[in-house]
């Protein structure tokens, strides 16, 4: 955020709100460097292209894909767990980060509404600046966990804390919002 905040670089204007918005751009590497796969070693094409035997040859799989598609080849290698235990590990942390994704849509949503809102009735109002750059960033962060594909799977903790803030950002934006507006009554 502070790169493309310190350029002033915007993807696209948000049409209902009037915010600078970005999309987040491949977010995979950023996302999977902060887990455990990366600081054990383990690159993306260990679990995506697992080795298969072709004869007597050994090579990777170039079907690159979900490493659930093949939990024996490109899971069963390290951990030494029976397929539904795996399986079921990366269920959980992907059904708790779609739930706290869909709470982080919900509060942008939320955030928009209230701007869209401001924006109708007092286009002056002197919060919209502010409660745009929250829009902004919880935006942002949103986009990156969404972006990122392993729905927090390469980084548990970093998704869950990148959507918390989202969730906190949207927030702030609607109580800029309403302690201007409460301040102008």
């Amino acid at each position: 955020m502070a790169y493309y905040d310190e350029a002033q670089f915007k993807d696209w204007k948000h049409a209902e709100t009037g915010a600078e918005v970005l999309k987040a751009q491949h977010p995979e590497f950023e996302m999977w460097n902060q887990g455990i796969h990366a600081r054990s070693g383990v690159a993306c094409a260990d679990c995506h292209m697992p080795f298969k035997r072709m004869g007597a040859l050994k090579i990777s799989d170039h079907h690159v894909r979900s490493p659930l598609l093949n939990i024996n080849r490109a899971c069963q290698t390290c951990h030494k767990l029976p397929e539904e235990e795996l399986k079921n590990r990366v269920e959980t942390i992907q059904e708790r980060t779609f739930r706290l994704r869909n709470l982080a849509m919900d509060a942008l949503m939320d955030l928009i509404k209230d701007i869209k809102n401001v924006r109708e009735t007092d286009s002056t109002n002197v919060s919209l600046p502010v409660a745009r750059k929250y829009q902004r960033t919880a935006q942002f962060y949103l986009d990156f966990v969404e972006a990122e594909n392993s729905t927090g799977f390469h980084a548990p903790q970093e998704a869950e804390r990148i959507l918390g803030e989202s969730i906190n950002f949207s927030r702030m934006g609607q109580v800029a919002l309403r302690k201007l507006m409460t301040a102008a009554q």
